[in-house]
């Protein structure tokens, strides 16, 4: 193999592997400890509402809102903190969810934040 050949090969092997990186944004401390191993969302977008159901079971509060465009129903569902003084938001463990779906499927969700910081934030 020549020179040029070599050079071309190892660009093309490194080149996804630097840029690759450049997206990476390091969680900050409070981050790390209260959404471990990078659970910041509950679930991935589009996934279904049977998917979430087997999951999580069924939702404390189911609120309707309307319909999209294509007549899709859009709806709310709320998943209740159940223990909100414990620091690691897992599932709905310690923090409300709010999932948000157009049809079958999840689009958003929303997180409340834990007690303190809405005090704090008040203040």
């Amino acid at each position: 193999m020549d020179l040029n050949l070599k050079v071309i090969v190892v660009g093309v092997i490194l080149l996804p592997l630097l840029g690759g990186c450049s997206d990476f944004v390091a969680p900050t401390a409070e981050e790390a400890i209260s959404q471990p191993f990078g659970t910041g969302g509950p679930f991935d977008r589009g996934t279904t509402k049977a998917e979430i159901l087997e999951a999580w079971g069924k939702p404390d509060h189911v609120i309707q809102l309307g319909a999209d465009e294509l007549g899709n129903t859009r709806e709310e569902w709320i998943y209740h903190g159940r223990l909100p003084n414990v620091p690691i938001d897992y599932e709905y463990v310690s923090r409300t969810k709010h999932l948000y779906f157009d049809g079958q499927n999840l689009v958003r969700w929303k997180t409340d934040q834990p007690p303190e910081k809405v005090a704090a934030a008040q203040e």
